[in-house]
């Protein structure tokens, strides 16, 4: 019996499978490509919330901190709060300063973590926290002693610094008196808001610095020791109401 030949060099085509090669086509290119894309677009903005949440949660931190400095260098000075650099020439009796002996690292302390101007204010010795000038500075409504608010709960002492702050040591008061203050027939909810935003930043956290900064959230800290995250949209809603947060309870 003779066994048929194959025709010239071909072999059977179970020999060949060893030679196929597996392909992506252009479309599932792009297609795994789209996919990652949406990914990285739902996963970048997670980790960025949360590195800000991370942020916030040190920057309330480093004001408690300083409260519990103020109360604890109100103990030592009969009561009276630190002083601010307001028409002084003399900075070794600015509160960076004088509440350095209450704090381990106040260098580091007085620098808010999500402060974009954080490292230029470290240099120049400055703050990203701003002292309630109504605690600190002369003035109608002042109170200098923390002894004699009326109520410790209900007074700001500490607001975090905007941006369009300087950042050099004599920056680290609000001006408070200003924001509330008639200015003429400019005195609309517009220029009132603007002068708010010149000294202390609303949306410190999770705002989109653009646009009224009445989104986002930042802390704030009160003469008992506690610190709140208000929104801004809370602030605004204070500011459009003629509602002086700032001033100590009368």
């Amino acid at each position: 019996m003779v066994i048929p030949k194959p025709i010239g060099n071909s072999k059977p085509s179970h020999l060949n499978l060893g030679d196929q090669r597996i392909a992506f086509t252009l479309i599932e290119l792009l297609v795994v490509i789209a996919i990652i894309a949406i990914l990285i677009g739902l996963l970048v903005p997670a980790v960025q919330r949360v590195r800000e949440s991370a942020n916030k949660s040190k920057c309330a931190n480093n004001l408690k901190q300083i409260g519990l400095a103020v109360h604890m260098y109100a103990d030592t000075n009969d009561g009276m709060f630190p002083q601010t650099s307001h028409g002084k020439s003399n900075f070794s009796t600015v509160w960076i300063n004088t509440l350095a002996p209450y704090l381990e690292n106040v260098s580091s302390i007085r620098i808010c973590p999500n402060d974009p101007k954080g490292k230029e204010r470290q240099e120049n010795q400055g703050t990203s926290y701003l002292l309630n000038d109504y605690i600190s500075d002369p003035g109608e409504g002042a109170c200098f002693f923390l002894s004699k608010l009326q109520s410790t709960t209900e007074t700001m002492i500490v607001f975090t610094a905007s941006d369009r702050r300087g950042t050099a040591i004599t920056e680290d008061h609000a001006h408070a008196r200003n924001w509330f203050r008639p200015v003429g027939i400019s005195d609309t909810n517009e220029a009132r808001w603007s002068r708010i935003l010149s000294d202390i930043q609303p949306d410190r956290f999770f705002g989109s610095r653009t646009g009224d900064h009445a989104s986002g959230v930042s802390n704030y800290l009160y003469a008992d020791g506690h610190v709140a995250s208000i929104p801004g949209s809370t602030v605004r809603n204070w500011s459009d109401s003629m509602f002086n947060f700032a001033r100590p309870p009368q």
